[in-house]
């Protein structure tokens, strides 16, 4: 696993691994280090490679499309931004900035037909909000580059 996923993946406080941890243990206080072993066991065997993807909001499982939709592609604060079409302007910019492709890789799942966004939605929803073709349905906006450290391989479908 690459380094970069370990840290912000796996060791972050604010982390999966960690929350699914306290998950374990709130149900089994008395889990021993076997017992969790074996809970993570799927994760080990999973294949890291950085890659640059050429991706749409349809490429994305349908509970990451909902909650990209539900903050507004990263602006769910209206407050920052007062209207819609000041808000597109302002995500562009953002994303603009990332030069879709070159970013800071962000970590995804890809079961073969689509992909699960797990850590770097931030980023993710600025770069994909570059697609934005005035199309109402983000499904059918324009496809975009974003690098990401993606995981595959056989385990995936029982971590999915």
């Amino acid at each position: 696993m690459p380094m970069y996923v370990f840290k912000d993946f796996v060791m972050s406080p604010s982390g999966f691994f960690q929350k699914e941890l306290s998950k374990i243990l709130k149900n089994d206080p008395n889990a021993d280090e076997e017992d969790i072993a074996f809970e993570f066991e799927d994760w080990v065997d999973v294949k890291w490679k950085v890659k640059v993807l050429e991706v749409n909001p349809n490429n994305f499982t349908k509970e990451n499309l909902k909650t990209m939709i539900q903050r507004k592609f990263g602006n769910a604060n209206p407050n920052k931004v007062p209207d819609d079409e000041k808000r597109t302007e302002y995500q562009q910019k953002l994303a603009k900035k990332l030069k879709p492709g070159t970013n800071e890789p962000v970590i995804m799942l890809n079961n073969g037909r689509e992909l699960k966004l797990l850590e770097g939605w931030h980023r993710t929803m600025a770069i994909l909000s570059l697609g934005n073709n005035g199309e109402t349905d983000p499904r059918n906006w324009n496809k975009i580059k974003i690098k990401a450290y993606v995981g595959t391989g056989a385990t995936v479908k029982n971590i999915w």
